[in-house]
């Protein structure tokens, strides 16, 4: 069987089967698919809003931060900073002692030490505590943390702690 594609009346037989073929396509293939993809970008969405709910509780001053090339880098404080953090986490003062070393110089670059010793605290917060931490300034590093079970309880821990941050 040979089409000719010069009668019109393939045209008229093969524009409405498309036509129904697209509609099926889109009713039965494309709509719930797309169903499906906005139900995850919903998801999606709420799991980044919870996350723009934590960075605007951790650090409010972001919000307003802006780049200025002729401003000067904010000076690292490992006191404020510890400090600052153990109050958005619910870390009293009473439960953990700062000692921070001067600056020196390690492989070319300026570096100052702080050793943390959290006397308890569960492992859920000690990550929330660190990793906001660590996020909100990426020249710190933490090169010793150790860990030691209060004796008599289920989830406290006695934590140590050794970061370093690089100028």
């Amino acid at each position: 069987m040979k089409i000719d594609l010069k009668n019109p009346n393939v045209y008229y037989i093969a524009a409405p089967v498309l036509a129904g073929l697209w509609a099926i396509l889109a009713g039965f293939v494309f709509y719930p698919s797309s169903i499906d993809a906005w139900d995850r970008s919903q998801a999606d969405f709420e799991t980044v809003e919870k996350q723009i709910k934590q960075l605007v509780t951790l650090q409010p001053k972001r919000l307003a931060y802006k780049v200025d090339e002729k401003a000067e880098p904010e000076d690292f404080d490992f006191t404020k900073t510890i400090n600052e953090f153990a109050r958005i986490f619910s870390i009293s003062d009473s439960n953990y002692n700062l000692t921070v070393r001067g600056r020196t110089k390690r492989a070319g670059r300026q570096t100052r030490s702080a050793t943390i010793v959290i006397k308890t605290i569960d492992i859920e917060k000690l990550a929330q505590f660190l990793s906001a931490l660590l996020l909100r300034w990426p020249e710190l590093k933490c090169e010793v943390l150790s860990f030691e079970k209060v004796k008599n309880t289920k989830n406290n821990w006695k934590v140590n702690m050794s970061l370093t941050y690089y100028y």
